[in-house]
């Protein structure tokens, strides 16, 4: 957009095009969906709508490589959710967020009067542990080999995997392991299912090493930092940065004695603060188990800032198709109330404003302690008898461009349904009954759960706007510079 001013002579302007300030990104921006624990005390791979996920870890201390131990009765479980932050946020430049989640874990019971679970598939054998090298290298596991039919045969199989350095896929009863730019060590579980009511599901466990040849960890590796992110609060509270090793020490000077925070900044004015971390290098590497030493530079804030509805970041937030709201939560703060408690169920989708009083947290900013702040939010209640498409398709996670799809694999896995095909231009996307709201990203899809990206040959890309509408299809192989892409 272009602004012009006709200005007379002898006054000459020269302005520039005023800029709309970038949003912040807070853990309801993520909106995570599809995250659950199952009877063997697997985590699923979350969907998100802005992010990745980096890792997931718990304080519980029956948490070991990725998962839980199995329960008897159903457990609260305490999550904690690393997203990587994408381009297009204020805050980008801190890397990640850690989002905290509690799920609830049902119950393995395979015997007694009321068991949860009968019969099913059983582990035969062992997985062995299996070993990569760098930069696609892939691995292939026939599946029926290390699982056991019960009553009747199995059905199938999932993937729990979160890390970051392999990528796993199934197709029938073959797992797919291949690897990323990044050494390291994980393990990555999968389960064999049945059909049958009530069956148990069995799990095998593998455990896989990237190594990267030749190569010795440092604080920059093929491009990538070994430390990034992180910040320091006004308060002198260190959020670690993200780090590709196990940071075990922070310092104030090279060399210098181990800290856990930082002094407070009370001078008025930002300031800028160096940090050193010690970093024990991951599996794979040359100098495995060594300590190598990197610093990073943070930006401490001086002043506590104002608790506001931004901050609140209401999320979750719902009308069905009878009126009832759904209050959702507030990533920082409490719902305390909201006004109205309801609406008329209507027979076209409607938009709707609801005022939400948000308590703010008791110590953090410099309204804490004081009165509820009200937000208002606009909610679209779903008419009574939705009207969307009846094909099914999988989308990916956003991303702001389409040659962002070759930086790095992108699981396709969160259902829509579509008026259109694969190739529908102009088709209108809905995802739980209501129209999607795609926020002109743009979206990898496909007719199943797959997985795009570079070493995973062509694939389609939709971008769609605020209305569900798709605006453009386009195809890429990542094939060339930057991920290039056809529009068809």
């Amino acid at each position: 957009m272009a602004t012009k001013i006709n200005v007379r002579s002898p006054f000459y302007l020269n302005l520039d095009e005023p800029t709309i300030p970038l949003p912040t990104f807070l853990c309801g921006t993520a909106e995570v969906e599809n995250l659950s624990i199952d009877q063997q005390g697997q985590i699923s791979t979350p969907t998100l709508r802005f992010g990745i996920v980096d890792s997931i870890t718990s304080t519980d201390g029956d948490f070991s490589n990725g998962k839980y131990a199995t329960v008897s009765t159903a457990t609260i479980r305490n999550l904690t959710l690393r997203i990587l932050i994408p381009q297009g946020f204020s805050n980008a430049d801190v890397v990640y967020l850690d989002c905290p989640y509690t799920v609830t874990q049902p119950a393995l019971v395979t015997s007694g009067p009321s068991p949860s679970c009968v019969n099913g598939p059983t582990t035969n054998g062992s997985i062995p542990a299996q070993t990569l090298d760098v930069n696609g290298d892939t691995e292939t596991i026939d599946l029926s080999s290390y699982f056991t039919q019960g009553t009747v045969a199995i059905a199938g199989y999932t993937i729990y995997n979160v890390s970051t350095i392999v990528n796993a896929s199934v197709s029938g009863s073959t797992l797919t392991l291949s690897s990323n730019i990044s050494g390291g060590s994980t393990t990555v579980y999968v389960s064999a299912y049945d059909n049958s009511t009530n069956s148990c599901t069995a799990t095998q466990a593998i455990s896989v090493t990237v190594n990267a040849p030749g190569q010795t960890y440092a604080c920059t590796n093929n491009g990538i930092a070994a430390i990034s992110g992180g910040s320091i609060a006004q308060d002198g509270t260190i959020t670690n940065p993200n780090s590709t090793g196990t940071i075990t020490a922070i310092k104030e000077t090279s060399g210098g004695a181990s800290i856990t925070s930082y002094s407070a900044n009370n001078t008025g004015s930002d300031r800028s603060v160096t940090l050193y971390f010690d970093i024990t290098a991951p599996g794979g590497y040359d100098n495995a188990g060594s300590t190598i030493e990197c610093d990073l530079t943070f930006t401490q804030p001086s002043d506590l800032p104002t608790f506001d509805c931004n901050i609140a970041n209401l999320s979750g937030q719902q009308i069905s198709t009878k009126g009832v709201i759904n209050s959702g939560s507030a990533q920082e703060g409490t719902i305390s109330d909201w006004s109205p408690k309801s609406f008329d169920t209507v027979t076209s989708d409607t938009s709707r404003t609801v005022t939400f009083y948000i308590t703010p947290p008791a110590s953090g900013y410099a309204n804490s302690g004081g009165s509820d702040i009200t937000c208002d939010k606009t909610i679209t209640q779903p008419a009574a008898t939705p009207t969307c498409g009846s094909n099914t398709l999988y989308i990916s996670a956003p991303v702001s461009s389409p040659s962002n799809f070759c930086d790095q694999s992108y699981a396709v896995k969160s259902q829509i349904k579509s008026t259109g095909g694969l190739y529908g231009l102009g088709s209108v996307i809905c995802r739980n009954n209501s129209v999607f709201d795609g926020g002109n990203f743009y979206y990898a899809v496909a007719t199943s759960q797959v997985t795009v990206g570079p070493n995973y040959g062509a694939f389609l890309i939709w971008q769609i706007d605020s209305n569900g509408v798709i605006q453009d299809v386009r195809q890429s192989n990542c094939n060339g510079t930057g991920g290039d892409t056809v529009a068809l």
